[in-house]
């Protein structure tokens, strides 16, 4: 059998055409490598600031919405007992109740304790009505029950920044609360606020997380 040979002319077209086909399959040269690098960063450089002013923005919201759900719930409380969540215990961590106080770490989270009906304290809401629903996540947890271990161990109720909510508490009944804080007087018989981010640097004067 006969070997068809193939004209030396079209070997060399067909030569020449797989040269320029593997020619166009070469890599990037280091210029158009430094080229994507610098696009990408400054799309990063664009976008990383909003995504954090998303989540800040994102905290500060949340931050506000559960301040007036704490606010509300000992409103409600006070109403429904005619007394604030803590007066019937009569001392805290501080030694006897002054007129007014402002409370934090344990002592918040003895209030939190009443007002979510999960401490065992059961005279101070003898009704066991839950005034206020907690998210575990701001305890960092998944449930319920490990939230109210956390607040039966003095673990206090955190903001999004990872701070307490404080709560002010007008407590010898006279619509004012005062001399807490080294703040002015502030005519309200609860007041909840937080620090928000540390990085601000807020005090109880300056934060713009509270209710009065």
């Amino acid at each position: 059998m006969a070997v068809r040979r193939m004209p030396f002319q079209q070997l060399r077209e067909g030569t020449t055409a797989m040269k320029r086909t593997y020619g166009s399959a070469r890599g990037f040269t280091l210029i158009e490598l430094l080229v994507v690098i610098v696009i990408i960063g400054m799309l990063a450089a664009l976008i990383i600031p909003t995504v954090r002013g998303a989540m800040n923005s994102a905290k500060k919201g949340k931050a506000m919405s559960q301040i007036r759900d704490l606010d509300g719930a000992i409103k409600q409380y006070c109403k429904e007992y005619n007394n604030k969540p803590p007066a019937p215990a009569g001392t805290y961590s501080g030694g006897a109740l002054p007129d007014d106080k402002l409370f934090e770490g344990a002592d918040q989270a003895k209030i939190i304790e009443i007002l979510t009906n999960t401490g065992t304290a059961t005279n101070l809401n003898a009704k066991q009505i839950v005034f206020l629903e907690l998210d575990p996540e701001a305890f960092k947890v998944k449930t319920a029950t490990e939230v109210a271990a956390l607040l039966a161990g003095g673990t206090s109720y955190k903001d999004p920044w990872d701070g307490d909510y404080r709560i002010l508490l007008d407590l010898n009944f006279d619509d004012k609360i005062s001399g807490v804080g080294g703040l002015a007087d502030i005519r309200a018989k609860v007041g909840v606020y937080s620090l928000g981010d540390p990085k601000d640097k807020y005090d109880i004067a300056t934060t713009p997380y509270k209710t009065w």
